[in-house]
């Protein structure tokens, strides 16, 4: 974010960089990265206790966002990209290495990723596209915008090969990996060079960033919480993992989408900022109260 903010400055990126950066992220590295990911995961062996959970809590978010955004006049553009900022979590860049190096076990950062790359994203995605193309969100629309969706056609390529048991040869796999590799800093630079050119942080939807700062980093970690504790009787450990990737601010994802559509880029750029600093005393407060 810094080096992007820095060449931002020195006039090396300039504005259109940023437009640049997010649709080759979007179009090309993330696809990429989710095969070379996905492809090489059990995705049967996540699909248990912790997706359920990581799932339950990203509803419990919708349902209090989505309405309120609704009722105040919010577009439907607006209101995807709100919701995914209030409960899109940051797994893989913040999530993985916690999970790894302060939980012990990666497997408690992979049920939020595998849900939010292979249902969630590609579900929110499809209506950002039909919203942009002036259509209306039918089953059927839903499922032609998904095969022409990057993210969704990655996500399930990914899945295919992981279940059908398949290995990419070198030749396909080595490729995928160097395209896929360039999607964390290439949404990293683009986030960092809007903060040159897209104002001060906080400068528009003041209330609304307030709100989902509170319902991601407050709300969407209590459910969490409430239903690993109580709901699926998990122990201690189990509980305080699940509840801290839950805690985890917006992922940078959201800002990437929402530059691709050119729709509320200020609110996820925004968003992104606040959850992520103050996730920072949230993820202390919870190590200190749950560890």
């Amino acid at each position: 974010m810094a080096l992007g903010l820095g060449l931002a400055h020195a006039g090396v990126l300039g504005q259109d960089s940023q437009r640049v950066l997010s649709r080759l992220v979007y179009f090309v590295a993330t696809p990429a990265l989710l095969i070379d990911l996905l492809s090489r995961t059990d995705v049967s062996d996540v699909l248990g206790v912790g997706f359920a959970i990581a799932g339950i809590s990203v509803l419990a978010v919708l349902v209090v966002y989505v309405p309120l955004a609704i009722r105040r006049g919010r577009s439907m553009s607006h209101v995807v990209i709100g919701a995914l900022s209030a409960s899109y979590a940051n797994g893989g860049y913040l999530g993985l290495p916690i999970a790894v190096y302060v939980l012990g076990d990666a497997a408690f950062a992979v049920p939020i990723m595998v849900l939010q790359l292979i249902v969630y994203a590609p579900l929110a995605l499809s209506v950002l596209d039909l919203d942009a193309t002036g259509r209306r969100p039918t089953i059927g629309a839903l499922a032609l915008a998904g095969v022409r969706n990057p993210v969704s056609v990655g996500a399930m390529c990914g899945v295919l090969i992981s279940v059908a048991g398949l290995e990419l040869p070198e030749i396909v796999g080595e490729p995928l990996a160097l395209l896929g590799g360039m999607a964390v800093p290439g949404a990293l630079l683009a986030y960092g060079v809007s903060l040159r050119f897209g104002g001060a942080i906080g400068s528009a939807h003041r209330r609304e960033i307030a709100v989902i700062a509170l319902l991601k980093l407050v709300w969407m970690p209590a459910v969490a919480y409430v239903v690993a504790r109580f709901a699926f009787g998990l122990d201690s450990h189990e509980v305080f993992g699940l509840t801290v990737m839950a805690a985890l601010p917006t992922a940078q994802n959201v800002f990437v989408y929402a530059s691709r559509f050119q729709r509320s880029e200020l609110l996820a750029r925004d968003s992104v900022a606040v959850t992520t600093l103050v996730a920072i005393p949230v993820l202390f407060g919870l190590a200190a109260i749950l560890a």
